[in-house]
């Protein structure tokens, strides 16, 4: 190899090599070796504070990116422009401190405590404050977007038109803070919302959705809450709410019990997906109720008033719907095996499945000299029928439950018998 030769293969290697190095020598001292030189503060990026007590620090302006202040003392301190962007605030006490034009994006503040704390133009985008108490924070201006806010209390909060909040958050603060300028609040979006203390009496609420809501305190005295989901949301003793709405929560709350809810009014209830399995709702109203998704397995519905109640996907396997009233009910995709229908009013407008609506006409009109080849009567409750000189060949009667029924001359050729229970 010439001279020449060897000084090109270094200049290439030299040109090469040397932007490579600055790389390197870059990525290291952002990921490391400047912190090794940082005074803290202001330079106090990823810095573990948990538990300290920092009143007496001067945080103005410093770079508490990703830093740790868990369960940390922070009441009054300036942390007006500081950088916390993904740090951990959760359990932290910031009463009265000031974090105004600070960078929260990110930040984790979970059951932080943040009275009259100053947030004036923070920005607090996708940070999580649930269980949060913001209680007469100074909000303006900032920008929550995105911003969790499941259970933070929000009282006396100020707000201001610049301030970028959801507009359910928004609608949560008008009803603690501006109830007045509200003049309804039927469909409205209130999950996970702390509604404490809530001024509420008379609102019209209906189809609300208050589903883990906090209500500790809330006056609902006189507020139509026809359809209110209520599951999961937290009443107290001193929660003013109609006996009829408190029990309905009780209900849609109350799990692997069996319900004693005879002759209870439950009208206009929103009961879906409810543990009602073996509960007692002898003559209970469950007009307009909304059941869909309902465990109503082994339940005595004998004389409830089930008009137009929603009863879509409900399990009713084995209950006892005697003398009821489903007049105009929705039984789409219902589980009905072995339900007893005797004596259970249908009319035009009831939607069943036609298997079902024929084995509540054969249990109610009788099948005697019937032609019902064919039929199917598989997991029916035909106990005690007369099916006398009845043609039931080919019919499924896979699972019936045909204890007492009369079957003298009846045509049974080709029938399914699997399981049926025989007299």
């Amino acid at each position: 190899m010439t001279t020449r030769e060897r000084q090109e293969r270094r200049y290439f290697w030299l040109a090469l090599g040397t932007p490579l190095l600055f790389l390197i020598a870059y990525f290291a001292w952002v990921l490391g070796v400047r912190n090794l030189f940082a005074v803290c503060p202001p330079s106090c990026r990823s810095q573990d504070f948990s538990g300290g007590n920092l009143s007496g620090l001067t945080l103005r302006n410093a770079d508490l990116c990703e830093a740790n202040f868990s369960r940390a003392f922070l009441d009054g301190v300036d942390l007006s422009g500081a950088d916390l962007s993904f740090a951990n605030l959760s359990g932290a006490s910031l009463a009265e401190a000031d974090l105004s034009r600070a960078n929260l994006t990110g930040a984790t503040l979970l059951q932080a405590r943040a009275a009259n704390a100053n947030f004036a133009g923070a920005r607090l985008r996708g940070a999580r404050l649930d269980q949060a108490d913001l209680t007469a924070a100074n909000l303006s201006d900032a920008d929550l977007t995105a911003a969790s806010l499941t259970h933070t209390r929000l009282h006396g909060a100020l707000l201001t038109e610049s301030t970028q909040l959801a507009p359910k958050w928004r609608l949560v603060w008008r009803i603690l803070n501006a109830p007045e300028s509200i003049d309804s609040l039927a469909e409205a979006d209130l999950r996970d919302a702390d509604l404490s203390e809530a001024r509420l009496a008379g609102f019209d609420l209906r189809r609300a959705d208050l589903r883990n809501a906090q209500l500790a305190g809330a006056d609902l005295s006189d507020a139509d809450l026809a359809f209110v989901r209520f599951q999961q949301a937290r009443l107290d003793e001193r929660t003013r709410i109609a006996p009829k709405w408190r029990l309905v929560w009780q209900v849609v709350n109350t799990v692997e019990r069996e319900q004693q809810l005879a002759g209870a009014d439950l009208s206009e209830a929103w009961l879906a997906g409810a543990y009602l399995r073996a509960a007692d709702l002898t003559r209970a109203t469950l007009t307009g109720a909304v059941l869909a998704d309902a465990d109503l397995r082994y339940a005595r519905l004998d004389g409830a008033d089930l008009r137009h109640a929603d009863l879509q996907r409900a399990a009713l396997q084995e209950a006892s719907l005697t003398e009821a009233d489903l007049r105009g009910a929705n039984l789409t995709l219902a589980d009905l095996r072995l339900v007893n229908w005797r004596g259970a009013m249908l009319d035009d407008h009831t939607v069943i499945d036609p298997a079902q609506r024929l084995i509540h006409d054969v249990v109610n009109n009788g099948a005697a000299q019937s032609d019902l080849r064919g039929a199917r009567l598989a997991w029916a409750n035909l106990a005690g029928v007369d099916f006398t000189g009845a043609d039931l060949s080919g019919a499924d009667l896979r699972h019936a439950d045909l204890r007492g029924a009369t079957l003298a001359q009846t045509n049974l050729t080709g029938a399914n018998l699997d399981g049926a229970r025989l007299p």
